[in-house]
Order: structure tokens, then C-alpha cells, then sequence
């Protein structure tokens, strides 16, 4: 507010200051500066960047001309270059990347009831520091709320888990932006599968050379992203299955719809000129 009453302040002062100077000038002045609706008129196209119709006589007025342009080009500048930051970056905020940034900011962590063992197991200096930052819920999905809405507690969870929860969409608000970051570090623990079998089983060899090679082909990859593609059509929502939690890069890519409209405009700017052109020398010829 402080600075639009300042702008229109200086608007105001500039444009008394030029009816005043065009009127009791010495030298004869143009019409269009010796009347508040032309003053105001020239200086808010001074203030837009497009030009004026006629150009100041006197010494003085192109003095207090001059110093409009050189405060509208600053002006201009600098309120281009915010409107453009708040459009790429409107407040990022770097998001905690590491366990100790974690424990540094405070916040608490929570997980399910079936994983405190595996601390209580473990006597080293994180699992102390897991156990001593760790906060009770009502119940574990509650706790996933508090952080995904309220960000006020860190949750512990399977990777899969996650992802599924990613690609089904609810772990992704309304605009897909991810409601949740990873860490880096934050893996702690790793587990395998395994199928259980009967001791002596004549298959088993089978069985292992069956698992091996599909887990060298990859196919178990193939399967667990076909069930993720499954999860986003089934929810029937825009959801992404790794969530992007860094700074986004802003380049000249994103900008080619503003370079297309510019260059719509620069064309139509081309096709009124030669229309005027054409349109006074027709003119001419009939007078």
C-alpha cells in the first residue's frame, strides 16, 4: 500500500510540475503539456514505456522529462525483476535433507508401534536420538496427517508404502505438489522378502533359479511400476511416484509461450504501422 500511494504521490507531483512548467514557460511550449488531461496522458505513457506523441521544447521541461524516464526505467526494472522472482521461487523454503538437520529443527518423529523394537535393539547414538525425539499418536495414520497438513511431526514409513500412496494420489495435493519430502540419509533399516517353503522340498532349487532370474531381468521392476501406473488410473489423479522435493529449475524452456505472445504482438504492431502508412498516403492522394 505504502508503495502504490508513493507511485501515485510522484505521478501526481509530476504531472502539476509539467502543466505548470508547459504554461508559464518562457518559450512557447506544445498544447499537450500545458493541460492536466495531456501532462497526465504523456506521463503515464512515460510511466508504461511507450512513447509520447510530441516531444518538450523548453530546457526546463525536458530537464523534469528526462528525470521521469530515468525514475520509470528504474521503477520498472526493479518491479519486473520481484514480479518475476515471486512467479519462479513465491517463498521456497529449502526442506530438511539429513537425520541432523532433523533432530536440529526440533521436530518430532513418529512411527508405527511395531518398529520401536528395532531401536530399543540398537544401543547406537541415532537410535537414542530416534527414541528421545520419538512422539505418540492417536494412531499412525493420524500422524501422517499431522505432518502431511500441519508439518509439525516427521513420519517413519516403508518406501513402498510411500510410493503406493504417491501414485494413488494421496500423498499429492491438489496442485500435484508432494506432501511429503524424503531424506537422504533416511534410510535405516532394509528387509527382504522371502517364501516359505517345507524342509526337503524337491522344488526348492527350482524355486531359487526361478526367483534369481527374475530378479536379474528385472521384471520385479517392470511389475511393481505397472502397479503403480495401475494406482494413478484407478485414482484418477495426476500424481507423481517419486515426489520432487528441490528447487525447480526455471529456464528459457518454460518461457516460449511469452516469446510466442511477444511475437504476436510484435506482428501486429507491424501490421497496423503499414496500415496507417497506407491508410495517410491514401488519404493524401484524395486531399
Amino acid at each position: 500500500m505504502e508503495l502504490w500511494l508513493v507511485l501515485i504521490t510522484l505521478i501526481l507531483t509530476a504531472v502539476i510540475s509539467t502543466t505548470l512548467i508547459g504554461r508559464y514557460s518562457c518559450t512557447s511550449e506544445w498544447q499537450g503539456y500545458k493541460t492536466l488531461t495531456s501532462s497526465l496522458t504523456n506521463i503515464l505513457a512515460v510511466s508504461l514505456g511507450v512513447s509520447v506523441s510530441t516531444m518538450p521544447r523548453t530546457p526546463s521541461l525536458r530537464s523534469l522529462f528526462l528525470s521521469w524516464v530515468c525514475f520509470s526505467l528504474a521503477f520498472s526494472t526493479v518491479f519486473q525483476a520481484f514480479l518475476t522472482t515471486f512467479l519462479i521461487d513465491s517463498g521456497y523454503k529449502t526442506p530438511i535433507q539429513n537425520m541432523d538437520e532433523l533432530f536440529a529443527s526440533g521436530i518430532k518423529l513418529a512411527y508405527p508401534e511395531d518398529s520401536s523394537t528395532l531401536f530399543e535393539e540398537n544401543s547406537g547414538p541415532e537410535s537414542l536420538d530416534v527414541q528421545r525425539n520419538h512422539v505418540n499418536c492417536p494412531s499412525y495414520g493420524e500422524c501422517v496427517n499431522w505432518a502431511m497438513y500441519h508439518k509439525n511431526v516427521s513420519v517413519l514409513m516403508d518406501d513402498k508404502f510411500a510410493e503406493e500412496h504417491y501414485a494413488s494420489g494421496g500423498f499429492v495435493g491438489e496442485n500435484s505438489e508432494p506432501l511429503l519430502c524424503r531424506l537422504e540419509d533416511g534410510v535405516f533399516y532394509n528387509y527382504g522378502q522371502s517364501m516359505v517353503m517345507f524342509h526337503g522340498d524337491p522344488l526348492m532349487r527350482r524355486f531359487n533359479e526361478i526367483i534369481d532370474r527374475v530378479v536379474e531381468a528385472g521384471l520385479h521392476t517392470i511389475w511393481d511400476s505397472l502397479r503403480m501406473n495401475w494406482y494413478k488410473i484407478y485414482s484418477r489423479k495426476i500424481a507423481i511416484v517419486h515426489p520432487l522435493d528441490e528447487y525447480y529449475s526455471f529456464n528459457l524452456y518454460h518461457m516460449q509461450p511469452a516469446f510466442y505472445l511477444l511475437l504476436i504482438g510484435w506482428c501486429l504492431s507491424a501490421f497496423c504501422f503499414m496500415l496507417e502508412v497506407m491508410y495517410n498516403r491514401t488519404f493524401n492522394k484524395r486531399n
